[in-house]
């Protein structure tokens, strides 16, 4: 641990680094408290999102020493709920005259039971979990059966649901819900003595399955992907499960697969993101970050990835160190940042400061990463930090002049690539509209966030040009989207100061 005069020096420096002193603007909302009223209770493994402030925290004990010999037994595996949530209240079912609620705080052994009339699956080696919008949480567990277990999250707490679906022998870590309700677990071994190590399943309404059926829960896959030798800790689908993502953790990679969970999935050859040799642990720490949990923004095809050591505890190993990376989920460039260990830093002085104020998990350990996909938040865990933390992006736009360029009728609506693209701070986008009609060309932030909106009226036939003023922004990427009727395209663009 950091000691001394340096470090207090440090700190009253840092405690006036101005709010937004982050790359792009990346900031934490609220962490919750480590405490008896809204924190986690323990080590803290992944978090699932059901809407704005509403999302769910699993709780994974450290497994006994060698962990990854025990990675499947830890001595606790349970799950928190929490509703309309800040950084001090939201906890489902929340304490009463300060009374202990059930999972207890910092209290060991501790399970949650899925359950439905006779039937009985206790939560154990459960490293992951994911939410829908309809308030579902389904949970990789690692049973006999290695059941996808479902429970429901309601302002009351986390509740069994009748679905759960047992998936096999192996065990299962990463899961991800596309908006069809079809689900995804990957297996956390791919071994070269089995041939469906990512399994997709049709989803808990769909015709013909017994999600919900006692006797049954048995369903074969509708899709799986063979993969290779290595270790696997996460995956995620785009909405329409197109596109799907799978952390080769092994690897230090991502890995991406085109296709459905009808006609299957090959492997996109010409996606490559892998982790450069240098991207290690600095800061006074040391080891070797991988690739763990994913999630998928629609708006603007983005994967945030968690890069982190997984589970590695101190300032000599992993505390300096865990991020998010903001991933293009067409061309694999790495485009933003999020700094969640200097962020901490910053804040609090120090790499192990604890979560108690509200704005920093202070024990830097991220293993899962999920956005909501209305307010485009990303929801994250600090492992040791015993919280969950929800992170947003903020920044504006300001438009110099619009107008037409050209009265010519054009034969299709079309946006053109912004110019200069890089820019500082002043650049132009040209448009063409095809009929007359209510015409918008909106402004979006890394995370899909609509920051400023450069037209929205109705405009004739023509060619038009728009010019604007990013200088309060931060460098980084934007995008920007022309919709006209039924007409949408969206481009890129990139800030360069």
């Amino acid at each position: 641990m950091l000691k001394g005069l340096q470090i207090t020096l440090l700190a009253g420096l840092l405690l006036f680094i101005p709010l937004f002193a982050q790359t792009n603007q990346w900031m934490t909302d609220y962490t919750v408290f480590d405490d008896n009223f809204n924190g986690t209770g323990y080590q803290t493994s992944s978090v699932a999102v059901i809407g704005l402030n509403r999302f769910v925290a699993l709780v994974t004990e450290t497994p006994n020493s060698p962990i990854l010999d025990n990675l499947f037994t830890p001595p606790g595996n349970y799950l928190v709920g929490y509703w309309d949530a800040d950084s001090g209240l939201g906890r489902v079912p929340s304490p009463i005259n300060g009374s202990q609620t059930t999972p207890a705080y910092g209290t060991t052994a501790q399970f949650t039971d899925w359950e439905y009339i006779l039937d009985q699956v206790k939560l154990k080696g459960a490293w992951q979990i994911a939410g829908d919008q309809s308030g579902y949480v389904y949970v990789a567990n690692n049973d006999e059966e290695h059941n996808i277990l479902v429970f429901e999250l309601n302002s009351g707490g986390v509740e069994s649901t009748s679905y759960r679906m047992a998936t096999g022998n192996a065990n299962i870590f990463g899961i991800e819900v596309d908006t069809a309700g079809y689900v995804y677990v990957v297996d956390y071994e791919g071994t070269d003595a089995k041939t469906d190590e990512v399994k997709v399943y049709a989803g808990i309404d769909a015709e013909g399955t017994t999600w919900g059926e006692f006797g049954g829960h048995n369903d074969a896959p509708v899709a799986t992907i063979d993969l290779p030798v290595g270790i696997y800790q996460g995956i995620t689908v785009s909405g329409d499960g197109t596109e799907l993502f799978i952390s080769a953790t092994s690897e230090r990679s991502i890995w991406k697969y085109v296709g459905d969970p009808v006609g299957g999935y090959t492997k996109a050859e010409d996606f490559s993101f892998t982790l450069s040799p240098d991207d290690t642990v600095s800061n006074g720490g040391s080891g070797t970050p991988s690739v763990l949990g994913l999630a998928f923004q629609d708006d603007f095809g983005l994967v945030y990835a968690a890069v982190d050591t997984f589970i590695a505890q101190g300032l000599t190993t992993g505390y300096p160190y865990g991020r998010i990376y903001v991933v293009d989920g067409g061309s694999a460039a790495s485009l933003d940042t999020i700094d969640i260990a200097e962020w901490n830093f910053a804040r609090t002085g120090a790499y192990d400061s604890g979560s108690n104020n509200g704005r920093a998990g202070g024990f830097t350990s991220v293993c899962d990463v999920d956005v909501d996909p209305e307010e485009k938040s990303v929801y994250t865990q600090t492992y040791y930090g015993w919280a969950v933390e929800k992170w947003i992006f903020d920044g504006d736009l300001a438009v110099l002049d619009i107008g037409q360029i050209s009265a010519q009728i054009p034969e299709k609506y079309n946006l053109q690539q912004n110019y200069p693209n890089p820019f500082n701070p002043v650049t132009t986008i040209e448009f063409a509209v095809e009929k007359t009609g209510l015409v918008n060309l909106d402004i979006f932030n890394i995370r899909g966030q609509k920051i400023a909106g450069l037209v929205n009226k109705t405009l004739t036939p023509g060619s038009y040009k728009v010019s604007f003023d990013a200088g309060r922004l931060p460098s980084g990427v934007y995008f920007y989207r022309l919709t006209a009727g039924t007409f949408q395209q969206t481009k890129r663009m990139i800030l360069m100061k």
